[in-house]
């Protein structure tokens, strides 16, 4: 039971509504509750908005899923499952992120999944730093960073307010293709 109700569009003020059609953001357990205060909600969607802008949606999937396994965020973790599907992650590579093998991906992705684990756990080191620049540029590196820290402090919330998946089950930090189908229809 999460500890923060979830709110019903009809508790939201009708002003935000469009937040929540299936154009902008659907229906996301995170959202109904970030709906208690609908100014922060909208002016965050604008900001993460503008950071995924940034980035291809695949890579910012990468990243996303990344610090959820960094971080053990599950609920974070299912979510980006399905979305990443939709972006041009596959399910081998989701598997491998979640088991914490990167060797499978080609050198820019392999040292971008290095730098957001390390960005997630604080340990980024000059070797690694280095290496996203020889793949990355001054702003990807920034766009990169700020959704790392901003999925972060996500992941922290998300357990503080004790979130319930959408769909049921978790789908597993190593998932099969039947068990995402089965969850994400």
């Amino acid at each position: 039971m999460t500890r923060l109700e979830r709110l019903d569009i009809d508790d939201i003020p009708e002003s935000y509504h469009y937040l929540f059609t299936d154009e902008y953001l659907g229906d996301r357990h995170i959202f109904r509750v970030w709906a208690h205060n609908p100014e922060i909600l909208e002016a965050t969607l604008e900001y993460l908005n503008t950071l995924y802008d940034q980035l291809t949606p695949r890579t910012k999937e990468l990243v996303i899923l990344t610090v959820a396994r960094a971080r053990g965020a599950r609920y974070e973790w299912h979510q980006h499952v399905d979305i990443a599907r939709d972006k041009g992650v596959e399910t081998a590579e989701m598997r491998a992120i979640g088991g914490g093998d990167f060797s499978g991906f080609d050198d820019e992705e392999f040292v971008l999944l290095q730098y957001a684990e390390a960005v997630a756990t604080g340990e980024v080191t000059d070797q690694i730093h280095a290496a996203l620049e020889t793949a990355y540029s001054p702003a990807e590196i920034v766009a990169i960073g700020l959704i790392v820290d901003f999925y972060v402090g996500l992941c922290n919330y998300v357990a503080a307010v004790d979130l319930p998946f959408e769909g049921g089950e978790f789908v597993g930090w190593t998932p099969e293709d039947e068990t995402i189908e089965s969850l994400f229809a």
